[in-house]
């Protein structure tokens, strides 16, 4: 080896080593401060595009967690108030088997026809206010709901839940009551005929005055049939009368077959002329007037007589089986997200443990790696002056 001063080969290398060493104390410094294996992608570049992969998955696994149990309390905010609306509806039951009995008179079935109307507003009133974040749960038919219990897009990570309605008139319990003049059905059965055909002799038509009184008032126009032998019939929720062509006769008749349902029957005989142009007939010809109740929205359930309290009790029964067959769903779905979320938190674990075993620095090794390259760089350092201090020998020389 030749002894010059152009090139310390020694110092060189010793000084590259200091350097190596002090690098390596920075790497694991910062990991050690960090707690992290991978700070930057020259860490591990690979590394770094799995560990955000495995990011994005666990923060959706964990909001979708969190999405699950807010729609778990959806279901469960709907579900008690069909609860409460299915305690109104057994006191419902308990009214109309109450007034089922006749031991009540007048004053006790309109006592108890009072609390009925109560309960059927407060019905009304739990479906309008039941809502969650502002959207109404129990107000409009088939509302639906959908919850993203996924980490990804797909009908595999969403779950759907459809809430009927649960207001009285949904439940059958109210709604528009009365009848109309569509209710009815008139034909005629000519001798010559084999079946029904429309009668030109009995005209169905609303009054002048449509209603009067809370009541609406049809006419029937009863002129003599143009056949001598023709039969004609008024029909009525499945009731059809025979009208003989006797006013008084036909009057009764209807009276008796459909004064159940708050039907009135009356003679008239007093069209005026504008009446007489559009029905065809004189003054002298006699109409039947039906009186019937007058079409309005409220309660459908009476308790006023033994047969509509029974009656009730039918229409209470299938809203009571309404509102159990939605709580079992909501309660099916409520319990398929407990085990959504019971799933979605393994994920979230194990991805989280995958994650960390790829990122997350390992103390014991960057500990014992800060150690070694500490003794490495006051190695390199001593190394490094003994290199500088091997050039004096070139001064010996010159001096001999």
């Amino acid at each position: 080896m030749s002894l010059s001063i152009g090139t310390n080969d020694s110092a060189i290398r010793a000084s590259q080593a200091a350097s190596i060493a002090a690098r390596g104390m920075e790497t694991s410094m910062e990991r050690l401060s960090t707690g992290k294996r991978i700070n930057s992608a020259t860490d591990d570049a690979a590394g770094v595009a799995i560990a955000s992969r495995l990011s994005a998955e666990i923060r959706g696994a964990n909001q979708s967690i969190r999405n699950a149990l807010d729609g778990q309390a959806l279901i469960n905010t709907a579900e008690g108030g069909h609860k409460e609306i299915e305690n109104i509806l057994q006191r419902m039951r308990e009214i109309s088997v109450q007034a089922a009995n006749d031991t009540n008179n007048a004053q006790d079935r309109t006592n108890l026809q009072a609390e009925m109307d109560a309960m059927i507003e407060e019905i009304d009133r739990i479906a309008e206010t039941t809502t969650w974040a502002g959207t109404n749960l129990m107000k409009d038919d088939n509302s639906v709901f959908e919850f993203q219990v996924g980490t990804a897009v797909g009908s595999a990570n969403q779950i759907k839940v459809t809430i009927a309605g649960m207001t009285a008139s949904d439940l059958d319990l109210s709604g528009t009551s009365g009848i109309s003049k569509a209710d009815f059905s008139i034909s005629q059965q000519l001798d010559d005929a084999t079946a029904p055909v429309a009668s030109d002799t009995l005209v169905l038509t609303p009054a002048d005055a449509d209603t009067t009184d809370g009541v609406t008032e049809i006419n029937i126009q009863h002129a003599a049939a143009s056949d001598s032998g023709a039969v004609a019939k008024l029909t009525f929720d499945g009731v059809t009368v025979t009208l003989s062509g006797d006013a008084q006769a036909d009057v009764t008749a209807l009276n008796s077959a459909f004064g159940n349902f708050g039907i009135s029957a009356g003679v008239a005989t007093d069209y005026n002329t504008a009446d007489n142009a559009a029905h065809g007939d004189t003054p002298e010809v006699d109409y039947i007037t039906l009186t019937v109740p007058e079409a309005s929205t409220g309660t459908q359930l009476s308790v006023s007589s033994d047969d509509n309290a029974r009656t009730s009790i039918g229409k209470i029964d299938d809203a009571i089986e309404d509102v159990n067959v939605q709580r079992s769903q909501l309660g099916a779905i409520s319990n398929r997200l407990n085990h959504t979320v019971n799933n979605l938190t393994n994920i979230s674990s194990n991805l989280s443990a995958a994650k960390g075993g790829i990122e997350d620095a390992d103390f014991a090794l960057e500990t014992t790696n800060l150690a070694k390259n500490q003794i490495l760089q006051q190695a390199s350092t001593a190394m490094l002056a003994q290199a500088n201090a091997s050039q004096g020998n070139v001064l010996a020389l010159l001096r001999s």
